[in-house]
């Protein structure tokens, strides 16, 4: 399957994380949200990508691995839409400005398009599952009328 998604990650506690050559990080404790795409096949399908990021043990490939695999940073859990469509930059801004969630540091997620970045947060007031309710109600606004939302909890 091929399609847009999000994650969310809860930072249990304040720590410094390093992010590729992008530099270190600040988080704080709270949940972030993470916005990719995964429009190929095999290893690169939607299924495949939401299962790489929920392992913690993993070689570091892309901004978002460093994050999951730090020890104080669990993914929660995913807000996904089947589509071959490139919609991940339109649901991160939509999902930035409909939480009033800024981007951590610039460039995050964003090495192939003209994003600020695609993690957004922290997030310390909601819950995991009003986060999730959230932000598959943006996927639903922004994915269009024949769209599926789905939502996994870890």
């Amino acid at each position: 399957m091929k399609g847009t998604y999000t994650i969310i990650l809860e930072c249990s506690s304040e720590c410094y994380c390093r992010i590729g050559s992008l530099g270190r990080a600040r988080l704080h404790k709270g949940h972030y949200l993470y916005t990719g795409s995964a429009l190929g096949l095999g290893s690169t399908s939607l299924e495949r990508r939401l299962e790489r990021h929920a392992k913690r043990s993993k070689k570091k490939r892309w901004h978002i691995d460093y994050l999951t695999s730090n020890p104080v940073c669990r993914v929660k859990g995913a807000v996904y839409i089947a589509s071959s469509r490139r919609l991940e930059c339109k649901i991160n801004v939509s999902i930035s400005k409909g939480l009033n969630l800024p981007p951590l540091l610039p460039g995050i997620g964003a090495s192939d398009c003209n994003c600020e970045g695609h993690l957004l947060g922290p997030d310390v007031r909601s819950s995991k599952k009003v986060l999730l309710k959230r932000v598959a109600s943006i996927y639903s606004r922004v994915g269009g009328t024949h769209s599926s939302t789905e939502v996994w909890l870890a």
